[in-house]
């Protein structure tokens, strides 16, 4: 049973670092077409173009699987509002605690550099599809559905294969302040991935997370933030809560066992 358990672990480190081959190599690429040419839409239009090819080649294999197959059918809907609703809530906690503790003054450099990399990525309709909709789906297809999904299939501990994800997607987020926000979402992702199995569900939590990444508080008064602060707690702890409460053991166990792809 070990050796088994060693070699399907094995497997998927090596699938893992193939796919961070691939996604390091589009990035590469299209910022060496981007120089050549000194356009940043032609770069956008080239990192776009290895995301969907990526993409689709990665979900054509069955990598993993877009489904819904162990959420019960009268709810999936009510899953993908409640994921819609966890997003939102995050990035509201975010922004009200870097916003209440003047982040600024402790990471004035790093937040710089994010905020100018966030505007040349997000330029134009390229950048924003690559930014907010293909990256988020290929970086939920390389860490939750296969590294985490590998690892849970291997029956390695749910709780150590979320952390080693989240430790991974979070250093694969550079370092300070920025790392620290990308590992508490991986391992809400994570969990809320084991808990019901479905991939779609942590894509759009992705996608919405990435959408409202440059929402701020500037300006509004202490009370006024506190106030935005508890609210998106409370929602997002209520939809943890509901997905705890949806979700099902048979799913985890499901997940464990290695029952399915995705």
């Amino acid at each position: 049973m070990f050796n088994n358990m060693a070699e399907s672990i094995g497997k998927t480190v090596l699938r893992f670092l193939l796919w961070c081959l691939c996604y390091s190599a589009v990035a590469v690429i299209g910022n060496i077409v981007g120089s050549i040419t000194g356009s940043d839409d032609i770069m956008s239009w080239t990192i776009l173009s290895g995301f969907v090819l990526m993409t689709f080649l990665y979900l054509g294999k069955h990598y993993v699987e877009l489904s819904f197959d162990r959420i019960e059918r009268r709810v999936v809907w009510s899953s993908v509002g409640v994921s819609f609703l966890i997003a939102v809530a995050y990035v509201f906690v975010l922004v009200s605690i870097f916003t209440l503790i003047d982040l600024e003054q402790f990471f004035s450099k790093e937040i710089e550099s994010l905020e100018k990399t966030g505007k040349h990525l997000f330029l134009g309709i390229a950048g924003w599809l690559y930014g907010c909709i293909f990256c988020p789906v290929l970086e939920e297809i390389g860490l939750r559905g296969i590294l985490l999904g590998g690892l849970l299939k291997a029956r390695c501990c749910p709780w150590l294969a979320i952390l080693i994800t989240a430790v991974v997607f979070a250093l694969l987020h550079g370092v300070g302040v920025h790392s620290l926000a990308s590992f508490v979402f991986a391992l809400i992702v994570g969990w809320i991935y084991w808990r019901t199995g479905s991939i779609i569900l942590c894509m759009i939590i992705h996608i919405i997370n990435n959408s409202l990444s440059f929402i701020e508080l500037d300006g509004q008064s202490n009370i006024v933030t506190l106030l935005i602060l508890a609210g998106s707690m409370m929602l997002l702890a209520l939809g943890l809560w509901w997905f705890a409460r949806k979700s099902t053991t048979e799913t985890a166990t499901q997940m464990d066992g290695g029952q399915s792809r995705s």
